[in-house]
């Protein structure tokens, strides 16, 4: 008798699964078991990578593709981070989500640059009176503050950004450029600079004030200018240097008596004169250290060597290179209008017999071209024509004469006008750049060639009339055509497969 099972719903029970299936099977948990793990292990590579790409400075993971490279620093800054040995923290003023990516991408640079500078973003909203605590309760909003110790600066936002008006009368437009970089290494020189120093400017002869110009150099320098009338106070023997601006008057004996003894304990003397006042008192002091004028007044004929719209006594001398000119930047000019020449002792220039007992020597730091003369009845001619006794050849507009025996430095520039505002504006900011060159060297300091803006405006891509034809035919029709070409024959290959 045979019998028939059954399960209680009457089916069949279901098949067993065979050993290949059960092996497949355990293929198949295998395999998703690893790709779970190396997933896992992908991803956390990814996140370690990430974290480490972060750590990395930005001058290795990104790169300035900027017009006008407005990212990369230049060899003043990195040379001057290379070199830090302070901490430096920057404070970004900026509220969250409206931050300039501008600046930001700055900072990353300058704190990729050392290890010795780093920045943190500092809402307002956030924290109310967090700039009021380093003098910097009305700083415009996008502004950084730079902190080293007990000495901060603020780096005003409009300080970062400058616009140029100089062909506005003549295109409409202006320019605006990006000058961040200047502003910040200016300000990490301020906080991190050890020591500063005074400038005496003498008044009471009728001298020239300093201008804007030339005061926000100094201060970018560390120099605190103070005015001195010597009939009224007297003159620190430790003073820094002494500022004689263009005098329209001559100094008083006593006055001369008192720069005589400064400068015979070492002092250093910036002097500036016009041909258009006599000064026979100052004329002795400079006489003593070897220097005195060049009767006339100085014409250029060469034209690379003057303003192009003006008349070849509006003097755009030559910028000698040596050490009291190194704080100038590449391609300035040097504006002197209405300039005398001045004679050294190496010159054969007679000077006074005092100037025999001192070890000088003379640094020439402005000249012009060999074609100029100095026009000795300059006072009643009508043309600038060369009269017959009207010497000709190069000669010195300005002068550093350095006597070894005590130390002490006189330079001159024989123009009136050098250190005005209006004079300075029309070279871009060049006299302010020799004064505050020379006022380092005079201290010892380490010349920091001021930092070119970098302009925003992109360049327009100009395509030549002649090819835009052809160029039209290829990005309408050839490369269109081709790729549709191409796209045909991989399918017709493929679907033959």
């Amino acid at each position: 008798m045979k019998l028939n099972f059954h399960t209680k719903a009457g089916k069949a029970p279901a098949p067993q699964p065979t050993a290949a299936q059960k092996a497949s099977r355990r293929r198949a948990l295998h395999a998703g078991a690893y790709s779970t793990v190396l997933g896992a292990i992908v991803l956390v590579l990814v996140i370690l990578l990430n974290l480490v790409m972060q750590a990395v400075p930005t001058k290795f993971t990104e790169f300035d593709i900027s017009t006008g490279q407005m990212f990369t620093l230049s060899e003043t800054t990195t040379s001057m981070l290379a070199a830090l040995d302070k901490d430096v923290t920057a404070y970004y003023l900026a509220e969250t989500g409206n931050e300039d990516t501008n600046i930001t991408r700055i900072l990353d640079r300058y704190a990729g640059q050392s290890s010795h500078f780093s920045w943190e973003q500092r809402d307002p909203a956030l924290y109310p009176t967090f700039a009021a605590q380093y003098d910097a309760a009305d700083a415009t909003n996008g502004s950084v503050i730079l902190v080293c110790g007990e000495n901060s600066t603020l780096v005003d936002y409009y300080d970062m950004y400058e616009y140029d008006y100089s062909n506005y009368y003549t295109t409409g437009s202006y320019e605006l450029n990006f000058a961040a970089e200047n502003a910040l290494t200016t300000g990490v020189a301020q906080v991190t600079r050890d020591t500063t120093y005074t400038l005496y400017a003498l008044t009471g002869h009728g001298e020239t004030s300093l201008g804007s110009d030339f005061t926000e150099v100094l201060d970018n320098a560390g120099i605190t200018l103070e005015e001195i009338n010597l009939t009224t106070t007297e003159l620190p023997a430790e003073a820094d240097a002494v500022l004689i601006n263009a005098p329209q008057t001559d100094l008083t004996t006593d006055d001369l008596d008192t720069l005589r003894s400064y400068l015979e304990g070492g002092g250093r003397l910036l002097v500036t004169t016009s041909l258009l006042y006599e000064t026979p008192n100052l004329d002795t002091l400079l006489a003593e250290y070897g220097m005195t004028r060049e009767e006339g007044l100085l014409v250029e004929t060469d034209p690379n060597y003057y303003a192009y719209r003006y008349a070849g006594t509006y003097l755009l001398p030559q910028l000698a290179s040596n050490d009291v000119t190194a704080g100038i930047a590449d391609g300035l000019y040097v504006f002197a209008p209405t300039a005398q020449g001045i004679l050294t002792a190496d010159d054969g220039a007679t000077t006074a017999e005092t100037a025999s007992e001192k070890d000088l020597s003379f640094t020439t730091l402005l000249s012009t071209s060999d074609n100029a003369y100095s026009m000795l009845a300059y006072e009643t001619a009508t043309t600038l024509e060369q009269g017959e006794n009207d010497p000709t050849g190069s000669f010195d507009v300005a002068v550093a004469a350095e006597d070894a025996t005590s130390g002490s430095a006189v330079v001159w520039i024989n123009c009136g006008y050098v250190f005005t505002d209006e004079i300075n504006a029309a070279v871009s900011g060049g006299n302010a750049q020799l004064m505050g060159s020379i006022l380092n060297w005079m201290n010892g300091e380490e010349n920091a060639t001021v930092i070119e803006s970098r302009s925003m405006s992109a360049e327009t891509l100009t395509v030549p009339s002649n090819l835009i034809m052809p160029l039209g035919l290829l990005f309408v029709i050839v490369l269109p055509l081709a790729s549709l070409i191409i796209g045909v024959v991989i399918f017709i290959l493929r679907r033959r497969r």
